[in-house]
């Protein structure tokens, strides 16, 4: 499978430097590690998988669609961990786009929620991402529904004016000193994914 990754690599981010145009790749959801599954290699399920992507073809135009709900997924304590994730990837600049996702539990069991209803703090999220000097798009992925004659538009609506909320208590707030401890140094690899 890595084969494969890298022969399309190999084509795609050359044309994506010519243009200057990013090119993210989305971890697979939900995840399961690098296991397979129905018969199909499942490379891209955690931080491992990602690291090594990114080091098949080193480049500023290729990079991560950072979903912290589906990388939380992949993490025994994404609470803690995902700060770690981020920072690893953050500070090599590979971090191109974001959704902002909840989940609660862990690895192999875990559900989605909205973002203020999980065991993430997306504030504290949001603080580590500025620590490494993220500067794109915050956006949902998917989100629950809510009882409505528009179920789906109603969780959207909740959920933008909940991240609009959240990136106005972060204008608010001076930068220094607002990241989340750390459990790893950002030279570390990134958390690997439990079975």
């Amino acid at each position: 499978m890595w084969e494969r990754v890298a022969h399309w690599l190999d084509r795609i981010v050359p044309v994506a430097e010519e243009y200057q145009i990013q090119v993210a790749c989305h971890p697979q959801n939900p995840t399961i590690g690098d296991a397979t599954y129905r018969g199909v290699a499942r490379i891209l399920g955690d931080a491992r998988g990602f690291e090594r992507l990114m080091a098949i073809r080193d480049s500023a135009y290729h990079g991560i669609n950072f979903c912290v709900g589906t990388f939380s997924e992949s993490l025994r304590q994404p609470a803690n961990e995902i700060h770690d994730v981020i920072r690893y990837f953050g500070t090599r600049g590979k971090i191109f786009n974001l959704h902002l996702r909840n989940i609660k539990g862990g690895f192999g069991d875990f559900v989605e929620v909205f973002p203020d209803d999980g065991d993430v703090d997306m504030l504290q999220v949001l603080r580590t991402l500025r620590e490494v000097g993220y500067g794109y798009m915050v956006m949902p992925d998917h989100v629950p529904t809510i009882s409505d004659d528009e179920p789906t538009q109603v969780g959207f609506a909740y959920t933008y004016g909940y991240l609009r909320a959240l990136l106005q208590t972060l204008e608010a707030e001076p930068e220094a000193g607002a990241g989340a401890p750390s459990g790893h140094d950002a030279e570390d690899r990134p958390p690997e994914h439990h079975r």
